[in-house]
C-alpha cells in the first residue's frame, strides 16, 4: 500500500523521537526549526514528545546563539563585532537543562549569506561553539525537511524533491545500513594506510589505532556513514572533489586540496575562492582533516546540493577540514580542534568521477562497488 504524504511524515516523525533520540517520559526535549517550511514535521515531532510523557522546549525560526538559526541576513550583516561574541547565559543555563535535542533544518532561502563577510561568519561560529558542545554531550539527531528552497537548490521539482526526501528516511531498512556500515568498518578499522585514486586525487592518510564510528541514524536523518579521524599529520597528497563544498548558505566549486604533513598547503577554487581561504584561515585546527567519512545509504543515489543527503550517498567519500569528534580520536591522542567542520564530497562511482580505495596496499574499493 502506498503511504500517504501524512503517514511519511508520522514515521519521519516516529524515527526522530523513537529510534534517533528515544525519548523518555519526564525528560525536557530541545526542538528547534529553522522556517516556517518545516511546521509539519516540527509540529509532528512536538506531538509525539507530548504523547510520550516528554516535554517540548519550542525554538521555532529564530534561534540566535546556535547554529545556522544564528546566522541569517539580519544578524550577519547589521550585527557588530561585540554582537558576534556575546554567549547568552540564559540559553548556556537552558541546554544544562536538556535530556536531548531535535534541530530541523530547512530554509525559504538556502544562499541567504551568499556575499556577507566570511569572517564575521566564521567569528559567529567561533564564539558560539561552546554551545554547541553542550548539545553535542547529550542525545541529539539534526535532520531536514523538504522544502522549496531545498527543492530548488537541487535543481528538481518541489513534489519529486519532496518525495526523495521523505524516502530516504521511511523506505531504509536500518538493520541493512548497520550490517553494511559493520563490514566496512571491520575492513577500515585493521587498516594503517588508506590510499584514494581518482581523477585529480592521490591522497593517502593513516588510520593506526583508529575505530571507525558507524552512523546509523541516531544523530543525523537521514543517514548512513563509517567515518574516521585521520591520524593528523599523516594526510599527504591532492584530492579535488567532485562537487561543490557548501557551508552557510556559500557554494564553493570545483574545491582543490594539497596536503603536505597533514596540513593544507594550497587550494584552489573556481567560485568563492576567496570564502575557502577565509575558512582555511579560521584557526590552526582549519588546515588539518578532521574526518575521512564513507556513505553508506543505497537510498540516497543522486546529488542534491545538501550535504546532509550528499555525503551518505552509496559509494562516496568525504573529507572534512577542521575539528574531529571525539569519540573518533583515541585516548591517548590530542584531537585537531578548529571552530569549523567543513565535509566535502568526492565521489568514486564509475557515472560520475570513479575511483579506487586501497587499504594497506589491498583494493577494497572501485567504482562504487565494495570488493570486501
Amino acid at each position: 500500500m502506498n503511504k500517504t504524504k501524512d503517514q511519511k511524515i508520522r514515521e519521519f516523525a516516529e524515527t526522530l523521537i523513537d529510534y534517533s533520540i528515544e525519548v523518555k517520559e519526564g525528560e525536557n526535549i530541545y526542538l528547534k526549526a529553522e522556517s516556517i517550511d518545516v511546521k509539519p514535521l516540527f509540529d509532528e515531532v512536538r506531538k509525539l514528545i507530548i504523547e510520550r510523557g516528554a516535554y517540548p522546549h519550542e525554538h521555532f525560526i529564530y534561534d540566535s546563539q546556535i547554529g545556522r538559526s544564528g546566522l541569517d541576513y539580519d544578524w550577519i550583516k547589521h550585527g557588530s563585532e561585540e554582537q558576534m561574541k556575546n554567549i547568552s547565559e540564559a540559553k548556556r543555563k537552558e541546554l544544562e537543562e536538556m535530556d536531548a535535542f531535535v534541530m530541523i533544518s530547512g530554509r525559504d532561502n538556502e544562499r541567504e549569506l551568499n556575499g556577507l563577510d566570511p569572517e564575521k561568519i566564521t567569528l559567529r561560529k567561533k564564539e558560539t561553539q561552546e554551545l554547541s558542545d553542550i548539545i553535542h554531550e547529550d542525545r541529539w539527531v539534526l535532520t531536514r525537511y523538504p522544502t522549496d528552497a531545498s527543492a530548488q537548490n537541487a535543481g528538481i521539482p518541489t513534489q519529486e524533491y519532496k518525495k526523495f526526501l521523505l524516502d530516504a528516511v521511511t523506505e531504509v531498512d536500518w538493520t541493512e545500513i548497520t550490517e553494511r556500515n559493520q563490514k566496512i568498518k571491520a575492513c577500515f578499522d585493521q587498516a594503517d594506510k588508506v590510499r584514494i585514486v581518482s581523477k585529480g586525487t592521490d591522497l593517502e592518510f593513516s588510520l593506526e589505532n583508529r575505530d571507525g564510528i558507524s552512523s546509523i541514524g541516531k544523530h543525523n536523518i537521514p543517514d548512513g556513514e563509517v567515518f574516521y579521524a585521520p591520524v593528523k599529520e599523516s594526510v599527504e597528497g591532492k584530492v579535488s572533489f567532485t562537487y561543490p563544498g557548501v557551508k552557510s548558505g556559500n557554494q564553493v566549486e570545483d574545491v582543490v586540496l594539497e596536503f603536505e604533513n597533514g596540513k593544507v598547503v594550497e587550494s584552489s577554487a573556481s567560485k568563492n575562492e576567496e570564502y575557502l581561504k577565509a575558512q582555511l584561515n579560521t584557526d590552526e585546527g582549519a588546515r588539518y582533516l578532521g574526518e575521512f567519512g564513507i556513505g553508506t545509504n543505497m537510498q540516497i543515489d543522486r546529488f542534491m546540493n545538501d550535504l546532509g543527503l550528499d555525503e551518505k550517498i552509496g559509494g562516496t567519500v568525504h573529507l572534512a577540514l577542521g575539528n574531529a569528534y571525539e569519540e573518533s580520536v583515541p585516548d591517548n591522542e590530542e584531537k585537531n580542534n578548529s571552530a569549523i567542520h567543513w565535509d566535502i564530497v568526492k565521489d568514486l562511482r564509475k557515472k560520475e568521477d570513479g575511483g579506487k580505495i586501497f587499504c594497506d596496499g589491498e583494493k577494497v574499493f572501485e567504482d562504487g562497488e565494495w570488493l570486501i
